[in-house]
């Protein structure tokens, strides 16, 4: 396919590819900018998917006229398109540069069990989410509904946000189509519904919905509708469907809490009560910023939890640490403890019956064996494989 971009025509090649979604490639353009295709319906990964080609050009009948039409003025923080790719008459848009974003994290990483183990701080997600705060409340401001609020359309660089993807933000007569299940508010579905599918378009009030599952799933490291149902009484356990319209949610006492999740008791009451509040009661509406810039994280001396309370929720604070076992059973399965550091296993993994893994511990990332891979402190940021 022959691409046009400000009159010069743009190679699309395979290794200038940043990425590939379910509606587009993008590609590095090498001058601080990156390239949005569109899937056609012909693309190859629509092969044989006639839905998924129904789609495809439903989407870019619409964006001949929406991304003409898109809207300026917004924050700085919002990717937006700078300049339409079309075909050689300049007649069809193709896709649309727009600024090109490195050293970047999805959202999601801040919410994930292993970046907190790998020395990510609860603190440091608190200031990202007060900046995406504001960058959200400037977007409805000028009058725009992001509609698709995740943790992946937003990347963080630094401890700043950005919003990404915004052709699908909804203005004007342009409704947003897609959504994702666990940001979907609960209020755009059908009461009776079979499937997690909006029956009511976004709203300000859907995107501070979805805000709100960010904030649990950046600090809790699980959402709303996280856990497991294992109802106590006699009934019947409740779907994934069923939870989310009976506003049955992971602090529900008949579901039971990840072990992954960080202590719900690490988080003030106040925070605990206004998820309750919009998960439970359908409280809507900006979700208080005043909430989050009051949250003082500190790290017990003793246990080494990272709390916003008083004090420690998790133990007195000068109390002894009960003594590990060095051999454990339960059931069928034995587990022996072969290592312990006073620093943080950063990966494990076994190797044809071999446990191997990197730890960090004084100042060095090191092997099993205590060898230094490498010098400097815990970075939340950096990925790690063993081979051998």
């Amino acid at each position: 396919m022959d691409v046009w971009l400000e009159g010069k025509k743009v190679r699309l090649d395979p290794q200038r590819a940043l990425g590939k979604g379910g509606e587009a490639d993008v590609y590095d353009l090498g001058d601080g900018r990156a390239l949005k295709v569109f899937k056609r319906p012909e693309h190859p990964d629509y092969l044989g998917l006639t839905h998924e080609q129904a789609a495809a050009k439903a989407r870019l009948a619409e964006h001949q006229r929406k991304l003409r039409a898109f809207p300026q003025g917004l924050p700085a923080r919002v990717v937006t398109p700078q300049a339409l790719a079309t075909d050689r008459k300049g007649v069809e848009v193709l896709g649309y540069a727009m600024r090109k974003l490195d050293g970047v994290e999805p959202l999601r990483r801040l919410g994930e069990p292993s970046f907190r183990r790998a020395g990510g701080r609860a603190a440091d997600a608190v200031t990202v989410l007060t900046g995406l705060h504001r960058v959200l409340g400037a977007v409805h401001a000028s009058g725009v509904v992001v509609g698709d609020f995740n943790d992946l359309n937003v990347l963080v660089v630094g401890t700043d946000a950005y919003l990404i993807d915004a052709d699908s933000f909804q203005f004007g007569p342009y409704v947003c189509p897609v959504f994702t299940e666990r940001f979907l508010d609960p209020l755009r579905l059908d009461p009776a519904a079979q499937a997690l599918t909006p029956v009511r378009p976004a709203t300000v009030e859907s995107d501070w919905y979805a805000f709100a599952v960010t904030v649990m799933q950046s600090l809790l490291c699980v959402g709303p509708h996280g856990g497991i149902h294992r109802p106590k009484a006699q009934g019947a356990r409740l779907n994934a469907v069923a939870r989310v319209l009976q506003r049955v949610t992971v602090l529900h006492a008949d579901v039971q809490y990840p072990k992954p999740a960080l202590p719900r008791a690490t988080l003030p009451d106040d925070v605990l009560h206004l998820f309750h509040r919009v998960f439970v009661e359908d409280l809507r509406g900006a979700f208080p910023l005043p909430v989050l810039e009051g949250l003082r994280f500190t790290v017990c001396a003793s246990c080494g939890v990272e709390h916003a309370r008083g004090a420690c929720p998790s133990c007195q604070p000068h109390a002894t640490a009960a003594a590990t076992p060095v051999t454990a059973v339960r059931g069928q399965v034995v587990a022996t403890r072969k290592f312990t550091t006073r620093g943080v296993v950063v990966h494990a993994s076994a190797d044809d019956g071999v446990v191997r893994f990197v730890y960090h511990a004084d100042g060095a990332y090191r092997r099993e064996d205590g060898r230094t891979v490498m010098r400097g402190g815990l970075d939340p940021s950096l990925r790690w494989a063993v081979q051998g």
